[in-house]
């Protein structure tokens, strides 16, 4: 039996399940991943409204944090220095620079919406579900809670700067490194919000979970986006070519 006589529902999920192709294996993957995300958050969000339950496990893990790291805010100001919104946008900008100076410009755009989107995305949950921060901070936060924006923010750069590495470079130094410390700086910075007591432990779960479905979400977006311009630009192309002029080899264009 021949692929065109297959029903369509199948030929959709085989085409789904395909490696290398637009739509294929990676994108269906990457989908569930946002489903899966958005799922956690979901749940996360259904126990915060339950109550006493929640206000315990909070209170207790901040208990376990503090303990665990001492009484001086050093460590936990210095950690959550790198979730700081003046730090993440000064890194947004020095990397989008460097990657339009490389040529690598559909990267590029990918940082910058990424990140600048999804400050408005996070913008919008806090004010969509407005609870407010823990009392007796160490620090002074102002702004609701939920969720928290230091996770959130962490999650969309330092999982976008593993996702550059992985697609930019063949280097197994270079991936593992990113594969450890990326998520490493993301996780440091959310405990460090739960430390300085700015934030509850629901507060930078929600903010991971909805950090990693906007990355993910973001980085299909733009998949999308992508294909479609060289697709388009392919076809002018080839409607431009001389009939007797050689074609060009595939693959070459702007850089990814």
């Amino acid at each position: 039996m021949s692929a065109g006589d297959l029903h369509p529902a199948i030929r959709f999920v085989r085409r789904r399940l395909q490696r290398g192709v637009p739509y294929g294996l990676a994108f269906t993957v990457a989908f569930a991943a946002v489903a899966l995300a958005v799922w956690g958050f979901v749940n996360v969000l259904d126990a915060v409204t339950e109550g006493d339950d929640v206000a315990r496990f909070d209170a207790v893990a901040h208990g376990l944090i503090y303990d665990a790291l001492g009484g001086s805010p050093g460590l936990g100001l210095t950690v959550t220095w790198f979730g700081n919104n003046a730090t993440l946008i000064g890194f947004v900008i020095v990397v989008a620079l460097a990657l339009v100076i490389a040529k690598r410009y559909w990267a590029a755009f990918r940082v910058v919406f990424a990140s600048g989107v999804g400050g408005l995305v996070i913008t919008g949950l806090k004010l969509l579900f407005a609870r407010q921060r823990p009392e007796a901070q160490v620090i002074e936060a102002t702004g609701y809670s939920f969720p928290s924006g230091h996770a959130f923010a962490s999650t969309v750069f330092y999982g976008m700067m593993v996702y550059l590495v992985w697609r930019l470079t063949e280097r197994r130094w270079a991936r593992v490194v990113a594969a450890v410390v990326g998520p490493l700086v993301a996780i440091l910075v959310g405990l460090s919000r739960v430390y300085l007591n700015v934030h509850f432990l629901t507060d930078v779960l929600a903010g991971w979970l909805a950090g990693s479905a906007w990355l993910v979400a973001s980085l299909l977006l733009v998949d999308v986006v992508e294909t479609r311009y060289r697709s388009r630009r392919e076809r002018t192309e080839e409607i431009g070519r001389p009939d007797d002029a050689d074609p060009q080899p595939h693959g070459t264009g702007a850089a990814t």
